[in-house]
């Protein structure tokens, strides 16, 4: 347990090194408010979430100020990257790249962030120039 859990702060630190190398490029921020995934995206990862996560997760744990202290001002690509490297819990890893960003999409949407044209990039490149701007109550 205590082996998981270092991977994946260290995982988190490398993540969030290769990002702060991305914003230091000059690449220009977006905000997630403005609409970075597709309703269907979101209801495409709603209904992976209900078939993978919820054998551990309820939506309740990935909303509201347990989110926000998490991930607000963070990059999309941490939050990708880490359900990516840790989930599913028995399996990690092992659904499609589209899945994953799906994912996320619906976790954007459980807190608010508005549904746009684009669906969100499965690219970890493409999220590390999103900005995950949910603020507390919201």
């Amino acid at each position: 347990m205590k082996r998981r859990i270092g991977i994946a702060i260290g995982l988190l630190f490398a993540l969030g090194n290769e990002a702060d190398a991305q914003k230091d490029s000059g690449a220009p921020m977006r905000p997630a408010s403005s609409g970075v995934y597709t309703t269907q995206q979101a209801k495409v990862g709603e209904e992976a979430y209900a078939g993978m996560c919820t054998g551990c997760h309820t939506p309740a744990s990935h909303m509201g100020d347990v989110f926000t202290n998490a991930w607000s001002g963070r990059p999309v690509s941490e939050l990708y990257g880490f359900i990516r490297a840790a989930m599913p819990k028995n399996e990690p890893g092992s659904l499609t790249a589209e899945e994953y960003a799906a994912i996320v999409a619906y976790i954007l949407k459980l807190n608010g962030m508005p549904a746009g044209k684009q669906p969100l990039p499965a690219d970890s490149a493409a999220l590390d120039r999103i900005r995950i701007d949910v603020k507390k109550g919201g």
